[in-house]
């Protein structure tokens, strides 16, 4: 069906001659998808340093409460401050290069839209390191109390019990997060309340969410984040997003930081004919994750 649109939306085009608005419709439905929605900052910390920012993170302790006793000379606390971690710089780099005469003629689009897309795949970058390394923190072998295998679709054993983990380790659940795919069964658990019995008492609002959007907002007093799978092109259609954990994520688990802006240079190289466009992007970050026991992995979902 949306090919049978798009040719009849081409064959109008060339009809009325329109070959600059015929362009941007072909680059329309072949730019490539990307991830749109700031996660990081669902999951984690994030700050921006600058060159001259100290990386290193701090916690002031030493301030305590004593009994008050009339008349005594009481105790006072020396305030401390310790260098709990430091922040170790990690850089990621995009470039591009195309002929000149390409770029002058718009075959591959203007410098601001590909300056565009590479921000983007930056990004994209930095959202699939920060999942990858929470997703991988803990693993049967090395943490059992923080890893679940479940071995099929998540049921409501398994994730009450992470969110009862995190809750009472980490100060409450930040939020609980995977893909549509992985997250769509709660709806067929947690559209109700137990009792105690074998029953479940039905929750209205939860059931109208779960009839109007196929999702829940909410379980067992965690957020439920949900993401749905996109691909990087119509041409090679990689996944870009992990479908097979699910994420129980406490507050203050860790910080991802960018370390100043993203540094763009482009230059021509003259050697060849006609002359070679280049043009690249980079940037440093770190990802620290200090409170690890923070972090349930619902994993081996299918």
């Amino acid at each position: 069906m949306e090919n049978k649109k798009l040719d009849k939306a081409i064959a109008s085009l060339l009809q009325s001659g329109n070959r600059q608005a015929l362009a941007e419709l072909i680059t329309e439905f072949i730019r490539p998808t990307h991830i749109t929605v700031d996660f990081i900052s669902l999951l984690l910390n994030t700050r921006r340093l600058n060159p001259g920012d100290v990386l290193v993170k701090k916690t002031r302790k030493g301030i305590d409460v004593y009994t008050l006793v009339p008349g005594a000379v009481h105790m006072r606390s020396e305030i401390t401050v310790t260098e709990r971690a430091n922040y170790v710089l990690d850089g990621a780099h995009v470039g591009v290069t195309a002929n000149d005469w390409e770029l002058r003629g718009g075959h591959i689009g203007s410098v601001e839209e590909i300056r565009a897309e590479m921000l983007l795949n930056l990004r994209d970058t930095f959202f699939n390191k920060v999942f990858t390394a929470l997703a991988s923190i803990w693993t049967a072998s090395n943490n059992s109390s923080n890893f679940t295998s479940v071995g099929g679709a998540v049921n409501e054993t398994d994730l009450k019990a992470a969110i009862d983990n995190i809750n009472q380790n980490a100060g409450g659940v930040k939020a609980v997060f995977g893909s549509r795919a992985a997250m769509t069964p709660i709806t067929t658990f947690g559209a109700g309340w137990d009792i105690g019995n074998t029953d479940n008492a039905a929750v209205d609002s939860q059931l109208e969410e779960v009839m109007k959007t196929g999702r829940l907002g909410t379980y067992y007093g965690a957020p439920l984040v949900i993401y749905d799978q996109i691909y990087d092109s119509p041409d090679d259609y990689n996944p870009l997003l992990p479908v097979d954990k699910i994420l129980v994520i406490g507050h203050n688990v860790g910080d991802f930081i960018t370390f100043g802006d993203a540094i763009a240079e482009q230059w021509v190289d003259p050697n060849q004919t006609p002359s070679q466009w280049n043009f690249k992007l980079y940037q440093q970050f770190s990802l620290l994750i200090d409170r690890a026991e923070g972090i349930h992995v619902l994993g081996d979902i299918s």
